[in-house]
């Protein structure tokens, strides 16, 4: 979809929409990677990780969510699933906090291609006069249960705030 961003002249591959981000605890496991080519490969492991913990309590699987966070010489990506739950052996009650105001965007498809969205994303933040502020969510709303790469449905969230030139 293309889309016209509002007062500009730029054009949007991506619908993004501002909204707030409900504060919520994960049951998941950290991991830190030197560089964003490598979260490829230890982001559906650690799921599943996460997964075979967790999965023996009812609803615990139905809300995957990843957070990242650049660091000064890496990545800090926490990967889990909204949990309610008491604490388990092999994994972190993580609480991700609210965020008032957010830029989200819906990447469907491969998920090799979440790169060019989250650019999209950032491109579409930065035309209206924010700037990323804090971690930013993956939302896993359809995942490759059925073995297919090419079926993903996840929300990006990025928290943001103004910036000084607005």
């Amino acid at each position: 979809m293309l889309l016209f961003n509002e007062g500009k002249k730029t054009v949007s591959k991506i619908e993004i929409v501002q909204k707030p981000l409900p504060a919520i605890q994960l049951a998941a496991i950290k991991v830190r990677v030197a560089e964003q080519p490598k979260l490829a490969g230890v982001v559906g492991p650690t799921f599943d990780a996460v997964a075979e913990i967790i999965g023996g309590v009812r609803g615990a699987l139905e809300t995957p969510i990843a957070a990242y966070a650049a660091e000064a010489d890496r990545i800090e990506a926490t990967i889990g699933y909204a949990y309610g739950g008491d604490a388990r052996e092999g994994v972190e009650l993580v609480s991700l906090p609210a965020a008032g105001l957010a830029f989200v965007a819906v990447h469907l498809g491969e998920i090799a291609g979440i790169s060019e969205t989250w650019r999209d994303l950032h491109e579409g933040i930065i035309a209206r006069g924010f700037e990323p502020y804090g971690p930013c969510r993956e939302l896993y709303l359809r995942a490759d249960e059925s073995g297919r790469t090419d079926e993903f449905v996840v929300e990006l969230q990025q928290p943001v705030r103004e910036t000084d030139e607005s």
